[in-house]
């Protein structure tokens, strides 16, 4: 039996249906509903501003002309190429599969340990593109620095204005919290921006709450600091403080991923993020269509089909120089922003 017979059975459609059935993790809140993702047949992406201004019409005299009005619109787009991740991994144990085989082994081995390389491939990719989402939230830009020899920046043009630093740190009790946040709402409603649905922010951040002087004032309405008890409050306590201001609930997230063997957060732990609805018409963590899938999907009797085409591939195969079997999970994608004026990341430690 060779190598290639232990593979016959193990195709790149059956590998990649089961990568794309994996859930995400469940703490990867960035990729699966803060910028939902979205597949295209395309290998780039594409941003589009456009909108109008209509002016009032002007009332006028019985008999008198009706006056001529102007059109005021615009429409600005911006494009590149999705760039392209992925891994490849040497199946393990390769000289006992090799043995088994020589000895008329069947594969179910082998296709074991594929199957388990496909589950690090897809949980690495996601990974990546996690914190990806988190870079562009941090500071609005989508960076690559010596990637894999890859130097990479789209910045997204946020405005200063929604990446505000809270007048005091909140972790000092003698700062407002209530005011910082109702003022940075009041900003998005003065650019027509649509109301807060909720906020993202870690555990720590939303501590410091607690023993707040404002947060504690409101909760038992007090008047003169003086007279405001020294309990800190729970964490119900804030949500009814919150919900008298009309606040957006809050999410906390903590996700980690591993960069070269060292774990590192997603998102700084003192930021304080307020997340629009409607969120695929503000970002999206876009997947195009790889080089591999565009192989796969050509000819008269192609491996995936043209509609499986768009986001991630695990292919499979064998080199003899060395003696490898190996797997390769690949996507082109990245976090894309359409509206970046929409939202709020403010540093509040």
């Amino acid at each position: 039996m060779t190598i290639q017979d232990l593979l016959k059975d193990v195709s790149v459609m059956d590998l990649t249906t089961f990568a794309r059935a994996i859930p995400s993790p469940k703490d990867f809140l960035l990729t699966q509903t803060i910028f939902p993702t979205a597949e295209m047949r395309e290998v780039k992406w594409r941003t589009k501003d456009s909108g109008r201004y209509v002016n009032v019409a002007k009332y006028r005299a019985f008999n008198a002309s009706v006056p001529f009005a102007t059109r005021e619109a615009w429409q600005t787009s911006r494009e590149d190429a999705l760039p392209a991740l992925g891994q490849k991994l040497v199946v393990s144990e390769q000289e006992q599969i090799l043995l088994e085989a020589s000895h008329g082994s069947d594969q179910a081995r082998l296709i074991e340990l594929l199957y388990d390389d496909v589950e690090r491939h897809v949980e690495a990719i996601r990974s990546r593109l996690e914190l990806a989402a988190g870079d562009v939230l941090t500071d609005g830009r989508f960076t690559l620095e010596q990637e894999n020899g890859l130097t990479l920046e789209v910045d997204w043009n946020v405005p200063a204005e929604n990446m505000p630093v809270a007048r005091i740190p909140w972790s000092d009790p003698a700062s407002d919290p209530i005011a910082d946040e109702l003022r940075w709402i009041q900003h998005l409603d003065d650019i027509g921006a649509p109301e807060p649905e909720l906020v993202i922010t870690s555990r720590k951040a939303f501590s410091y709450l607690a023993a707040n002087n404002a947060y504690r004032a409101a909760y038992y309405g007090s008047v003169n600091p003086s007279t405001t008890p020294t309990a800190t409050l729970t964490p119900q306590q804030i949500n009814v403080v919150r919900g008298n201001y009309n606040l957006p609930p809050i999410q906390f997230y903590k996700a980690q991923v591993r960069v070269d063997g060292k774990p590192r957060k997603v998102l700084p732990e003192d930021l304080w993020i307020l997340v629009p609805p409607e969120r695929e018409k503000w970002a999206q963590t876009m997947y195009g269509v790889t080089a591999e899938a565009l192989v796969l999907s050509r000819g008269t009797n192609p491996e995936i089909i043209r509609e499986d085409a768009p986001g991630l591939i695990i292919t499979r195969g064998v080199q003899d120089d060395p003696v490898q079997i190996w797997t390769k999970g690949a996507a082109v994608g990245m976090p894309v922003m359409h509206t970046p004026d929409a939202h709020i990341v403010a540093k509040v430690l």
